[in-house]
């Protein structure tokens, strides 16, 4: 993951911004990130200036789940219970946006289907490294940091130039241009991970 290799940077901003959320507990701000990406979905699925709200609420999605682990590691909250609810919970916030930007007016059903196989397999062969006794894999260029980074600009994007050309078959808008490096760098990022997992195991006895 490119902005993961930032982690212990960004603590000196992101650990400042989690104290006032002390009192709330790790796992409802994983279900408050998930709540502000099934209405960010909606709204972007729903069109026009609504599109400004959706923007709005990605920024907080991603706010919400860039915290929640600090809050659980300055309350001595953090488990393995509370992981596992914050990577469920993540999953159903991808699919709640992707499924947002593949069914809107903007994008392409073919690219969408290929971007949402890239976000999955990324995210569970990042996983599976950890379930088969490997260290949890954040490598390539397309973790969730990442991507909600690229949702945020080109949502802005969409807003500010909602261009809209064909190509071929192919449509060209800010949302169809970002599902389809969803498409090419998911994969990409999960085959990679898949190789890393693949070799560490073959060295295994």
């Amino acid at each position: 993951m490119v902005l993961d290799s930032y982690r212990s940077k960004s603590d000196r901003i992101l650990i400042p911004i989690s104290r006032p959320f002390m009192a709330l507990d790790p796992d409802i701000i994983s279900l408050l990130s998930l709540i502000m990406a099934l209405l960010a979905g909606v709204l972007f699925y729903m069109g026009g200036t609504l599109r400004d709200g959706s923007l709005v609420l990605i920024i907080l999605s991603a706010l919400f789940d860039a915290i929640d682990g600090k809050v659980a590691r300055l309350t001595g909250k953090q488990s393995s219970r509370g992981d596992l609810v914050d990577h469920v919970l993540d999953r159903y916030s991808d699919v709640a946006l992707l499924a947002g930007f593949i069914f809107s007016d903007v994008a392409q059903l073919s690219v969408g289907i290929f971007a949402l196989i890239g976000v999955m397999l990324t995210s569970y062969m990042g996983t599976q490294s950890q379930a088969l006794g490997l260290k949890r894999d954040y490598s390539g260029v397309l973790g969730r940091a990442d991507r909600l980074a690229v949702m945020i600009l080109f949502v802005l994007i969409q807003i500010i130039f909602p261009f809209r050309l064909h190509v071929w078959l192919l449509l060209i808008t800010p949302t169809n241009l970002m599902l389809l490096w969803f498409a090419i760098a998911g994969n990409v990022t999960a085959l990679s991970r898949f190789r890393r997992a693949y070799a560490s195991l073959s060295k295994s006895p």
